[in-house]
């Protein structure tokens, strides 16, 4: 079971570190999207989307190398609940034609119940971690016990995890072009 908190502990750090640089990457259109979901007033979008992206670094680097584990993992449940309940609020309001902002190789997308349920999974995914990953490959678990616990099958589990994680944003692009491709054939 701590095989599979390592490959989940590392594909949520490869999710949040990939939507952090597509966000950085083009913040104009990520304060856009922010404000477009019309919850927090105007006038306190900037500095909610520059406490976003400093969360999201927070536990890309806190689940990649494992340090400081827990706090990564609550982080990560604060933020995907808190973007579930905005997609939610937005649906609830009839608003679909939203991008989700996600970015990264969870993709861009309109707003839907599809993107809910999958928050969801993301957030077992986390909670699972928090429970199972044990602190293999951590700077946690070094700093506690003082190995670090490197053995070929878990060089064999980051290896999966970044072709998992390779798999899923490869899967983001190929939908976001059938999107334009829809879009302009329609």
């Amino acid at each position: 079971m701590e095989e599979l908190g390592l490959l989940f502990r590392l594909i949520l750090a490869f999710l949040f570190l990939s939507t952090f640089f597509s966000k950085i990457s083009d913040m104009g259109t990520h304060l856009s999207i922010v404000r477009a979901y019309q919850i927090i007033p105007y006038s306190w979008s900037k500095g909610f989307t520059y406490l976003d992206l400093g969360l999201q670094a927070t536990v890309a680097i806190s689940l990649l190398i494992g340090l400081f584990t827990t706090l990564g993992l609550s982080l990560a449940i604060l933020l995907l609940g808190a973007y579930t309940l905005a997609i939610s609020i937005n649906l609830a309001r009839g608003r679909k034609k939203i991008s989700c902002g996600c970015g990264g190789m969870a993709g861009n997308h309109f707003l839907s119940w599809k993107l809910v349920l999958r928050n969801l999974v993301f957030i077992n995914l986390a909670v699972y971690v928090g429970q199972w990953s044990g602190g293999w490959v951590s700077v946690d678990h070094y700093l506690l016990y003082g190995s670090f616990e490197i053995a070929n099958w878990v060089i064999a589990i980051f290896f999966s995890s970044v072709c998992i994680s390779l798999l899923m944003a490869i899967s983001g692009e190929i939908n976001t072009f059938k999107h334009i491709f829809r879009k302009r054939q329609g």
